[in-house]
């Protein structure tokens, strides 16, 4: 696999003079059916990835013309030209004056061509930065499988009083939080990431959400009862963890370990805790003996579903040193997390059940102790 890379600088999204462009923009993609079912039907899915957005993913898949959803794939997932006069007649004029003003295009000619990438993901749509890495900004990350794996595993049914989410990146996990938190506050240390998240919560119109300039929880004051995290996670000697949407430092855990550690204070006694993350375990090692050794061998006190895969063969595409040693024990997923109200806590691997996604790319699997 290949990943381009590019040096330019790219805007940051803007917010409309008149919000209400914000809502008539969104309601014009839902009349379209540019959705997560209607991109699944045109592009795929893999079991344990979600919609296959990754362009090189499906190299024999053609964008057809007079079609909407294709054209806005097209443009604001695969970075292609289209046609501003098509686009207009198909969804309106006024949603490409708004996708211009808002800075996720600009006009080229009669073309229209993508300054960033626009995602509909489980009822929501965020703006990122787009996939190909680039050297000239500390970029947000784009939607990649992880995202909607972590979102879609997240129990929702039960409303929570506060949620935190950890390297929030776009935002996209504080937003979806914020349908079932009475506030959720999203952590980063990038200040790109800052106007990308602050901005899709406008485009969604969330009110209950805060966005915080934060080392982890280090300018989080508080607990909460929900903890999302898709802190980066790559084993990388080039860059220090933390320094791009991917490098967890040189053996990939610096930043997974202090949020495990984090998780007695912080959590709530009856909170829950998601965590996404690749683990890069040394050989002969599993993912529950690094959680043991980070809650100070008291892992016994909690009840964790362990929704992973094996990946030996996993390519880091991004790192400018790439981790090349012995992955036979890597694994990839989600690491949930509760207090056991007994204290006789348990580990449930939950193997053959990481195939999450239906055809319509929803997801099939919720992280549910009381069902496991």
């Amino acid at each position: 696999m290949h990943l381009q890379t590019i040096s330019r600088e790219m805007p940051l999204p803007a917010i409309p003079q008149r919000h209400e462009e914000m809502a008539r923009f969104i309601q014009e993609l839902r009349r379209c059916g540019y959705d997560t079912a209607n991109c699944a039907k045109r592009l795929g899915v893999f079991p344990r990835l979600g919609v296959n957005f990754w362009q090189v993913m499906r190299p024999n898949w053609i964008a057809r013309p007079e079609d909407a959803v294709d054209n806005l794939i097209k443009l604001f997932v695969d970075g292609h030209q289209v046609s501003a006069g098509a686009l207009a007649n198909q969804i309106s004029s006024e949603f490409v004056d708004t996708a211009l003003e808002m800075r996720l295009a600009e006009k080229n000619g009669d073309s229209l061509e993508a300054n960033l990438s626009l995602f509909p993901c489980y009822g929501k749509y965020l703006v990122t930065d787009q996939a190909a890495k680039n050297t000239a900004i500390n970029q947000v990350m784009w939607l990649w499988g992880e995202s909607y794996i972590l979102g879609g595993l997240v129990n929702r049914a039960k409303s929570r009083r506060r949620g935190i989410d950890l390297g929030t990146g776009s935002g996209v996990h504080a937003i979806l939080a914020s349908d079932h938190c009475a506030s959720v506050v999203g952590g980063d240390v990038s200040p790109r990431a800052m106007a990308f998240a602050k901005f899709n919560a406008v485009l969604n119109e969330k009110n209950n959400t805060d966005f915080v300039l934060s080392d982890l929880f280090n300018s989080i004051d508080g607990t909460c009862d929900l903890l999302i995290a898709n802190v980066p996670y790559a084993p990388d000697t080039a860059a220090k963890a933390g320094d791009n949407f991917w490098s967890g430092g040189i053996d990939g855990t610096d930043l997974l370990r202090r949020v495990v550690e984090a998780l007695p204070t912080r959590l709530d006694r009856d909170g829950i805790a998601h965590i996404n993350s690749l683990y890069p375990n040394p050989p002969g090692t599993k993912i529950k003996d690094h959680f043991d050794s980070w809650l100070g061998g008291r892992l016994d006190e909690w009840e964790v579903l362990e929704h992973t895969w094996k990946v030996p063969r996993y390519q880091d595409l991004l790192s400018d040193q790439p981790y090349s040693g012995d992955k036979s024990a890597w694994r990839f997923g989600v690491v949930s997390l509760r207090r056991s109200p007994s204290n006789q806590g348990w580990w449930k691997e939950v193997p053959g059940r990481c195939l999450f996604f239906r055809a319509d790319g929803s997801c099939g699997v919720v992280a549910d102790h009381d069902q496991n």
